[in-house]
C-alpha cells in the first residue's frame, strides 16, 4: 500500500475517532443556540433591538422572520455599509398616535405591531428617514441606509 494513502487512511480514521468520542451524537443537535437582546413592550407593543457582536446579530436573524416588522439600520460607505446604532425610531399607527418611540441598541429592531397601516421616522446624526409601512400577517424587513456623510 502507498504511505500516502496509509496516512490518509490513518487520518480519517483519527478524525472520526475524535468525532465519536466527544459527545457528538446522533441525537445531538449541530446547531448554536444564540441570546437574544432582552425583550421590550411600550404600550403593548412588543419589541427588542440589538445585534452588536455576531452572536446577538445571528440571534436576532433567525428569529426575525416569525415578527411582522424587522428593520435594518446601515449607513452607506466604501467598501460596504457599516451597520448603526443609537438610530431614533418613531412608529405611528394611521391615526397619528405614536405607538412605539425608542433608541436602537445595534443595528436591529424587531416589532410585534398588529396588521395595518403605520408611518416610521428613523433619525440618525440629525437625519431622519421617512417610511410608509403596510405591516399584513406576513414578515416584512426594511433596510433604512442613510447616505455616505458629506466632509
Amino acid at each position: 500500500m502507498d504511505i500516502t494513502k496509509l496516512i490518509r487512511a490513518g487520518s480519517i480514521l483519527v478524525l472520526l475517532g475524535i468525532l465519536s468520542t466527544s459527545g457528538l451524537s446522533q441525537n445531538t443537535p449541530l446547531s448554536i443556540n444564540y441570546t437574544l437582546p432582552p425583550l421590550q413592550n411600550q404600550g403593548g407593543i412588543e419589541f427588542l433591538t440589538g445585534g452588536i457582536g455576531s452572536d446577538e446579530s445571528q440571534a436576532i436573524l433567525q428569529e426575525g422572520g416569525k415578527w411582522p416588522l424587522m428593520l435594518e439600520l446601515a449607513r452607506a460607505s466604501a467598501p460596504r455599509a457599516e451597520y448603526l446604532s443609537d438610530v431614533h425610531i418613531t412608529i405611528k399607527d394611521a391615526s397619528g398616535l405614536t405607538v412605539l418611540k425608542t433608541v436602537t441598541r445595534g443595528p436591529y429592531l424587531l416589532a410585534k405591531l398588529p396588521p395595518g397601516r403605520y408611518s416610521l421616522d428613523a433619525t440618525y446624526e440629525g437625519k431622519t428617514l421617512h417610511q410608509d409601512l403596510d405591516l399584513q400577517k406576513e414578515h416584512k424587513k426594511i433596510t433604512l441606509l442613510w447616505p455616505v456623510p458629506k466632509l
